[in-house]
């Protein structure tokens, strides 16, 4: 049975609320109307927390969407995305519903980015069972809720910044648990990074995670942004639980060029977006594609055509490109 696994991140989908189309007016207004998400919306580059106009938001994430269709998944995780109301939103608006299964669940992230997973309709999975880690803590056990905000100490108390969302999922008569992850982002200080430690840490749990899955006779696959190549010269080891394991294959190393992020401001590319096998299942891949259709042209890195209004009005699709793995299972 062939099987298309495509990891995305959409580069902050967010729900566009129906507060931010009306003027502030005296008179009583539909509380529970306004704070319907109604459509999705974008930023301007570099998380300036300036909303684009909804014409132009409109036209942007109709690029992330030709984006996603381009690899036709079967199943798609996702990065960045607010809560699973805006990404059933864009998958009924933007993908005219391609997926009819969508899980998505409340991680740590300060912004309010999650990690999710969609499947294609009428595609022969089947959903077993969900796990979140995001109340996991880093030192063991689990974090202490409190009744109030204090997002910097839980996030400085998580092992993981968003979640790793374990998704157990049967493929025709294949056993598989997805884990999606989306790790520490990368931080320069002094010419050091501070977030190594943190993101080792949260490889090293990812990694103990899928040991307990192959001892429950299923085959484990981490999907998603680790943020971090380890194949550039200043790779800081990470990653190293996962991508120097023998327990996983990146089939990313059969590529020529392996890059799936495009960095604007210092106009570089790097590979930060993976899909991580268990080694049981290299010998069954048959295909593995990296999009960089939906990228800005300031990338130079890709000459190939651009998809939608991407060429005319720079409207990328994402700063990342959708990675696809295709697998006989």
């Amino acid at each position: 049975m062939k099987l298309r696994l495509t990891t995305f991140n959409c580069e902050n989908l967010f729900g566009r609320y129906g507060f931010l189309e009306l003027p502030p007016v005296d008179q009583p207004r539909d509380y529970a109307k306004d704070i319907q998400i109604f459509d999705v919306i974008t930023f301007e580059p570099g998380r300036s927390n300036t909303l684009k106009p909804k014409v132009i938001s409109e036209a942007q994430r109709k690029n992330t969407a030709l984006a996603m269709l381009a690899v036709r998944p079967d199943i798609l995780t996702v990065c960045e995305v607010e809560n699973l109301t805006t990404l059933r939103l864009f998958n009924a608006k933007y993908l005219d519903n391609y997926f009819d299964r969508i899980v998505l669940l409340d991680g740590n992230d300060s912004r309010g980015i999650d990690v999710g997973l969609m499947v294609r309709k009428g595609f022969n999975a089947t959903i077993e069972s969900i796990r979140t880690h995001a109340d996991d803590a880093a030192q063991g056990g689990y974090i202490a809720t409190t009744n109030i905000l204090d997002m910097k100490g839980r996030l400085g108390a998580a092992s993981f910044s968003r979640d790793c969302l374990e998704v157990d999922v049967r493929v025709g008569k294949t056993p598989l648990t997805l884990l999606v992850n989306h790790l520490k982002a990368q931080e320069s200080k002094n010419g050091e990074d501070p977030t190594t430690a943190k993101r080792l840490g949260q490889a090293q749990r990812v990694a103990d995670i899928a040991k307990r899955v192959r001892k429950n006779s299923r085959v484990p696959i981490v999907m998603g942004d680790l943020n971090k190549d380890y194949r550039q010269a200043d790779y800081d080891k990470s990653l190293n639980p996962l991508v120097k394991s023998t327990g996983f294959y990146d089939p990313v190393s059969s590529l020529d060029e392996k890059w799936t992020h495009f960095y604007e401001s210092k106009k570089s590319v790097s590979q930060l977006d993976y899909i991580l096998l268990d080694k049981s299942l290299k010998a069954h891949v048959t295909d593995v594609e990296v999009f960089r259709g939906g990228l800005s042209p300031n990338c130079k890195q890709y000459d190939g055509e651009r998809i939608g209004t991407i060429s005319k009005d720079k409207l990328e699709a994402s700063d990342h490109c959708p990675l696809c793995v295709e697998l006989n299972v």
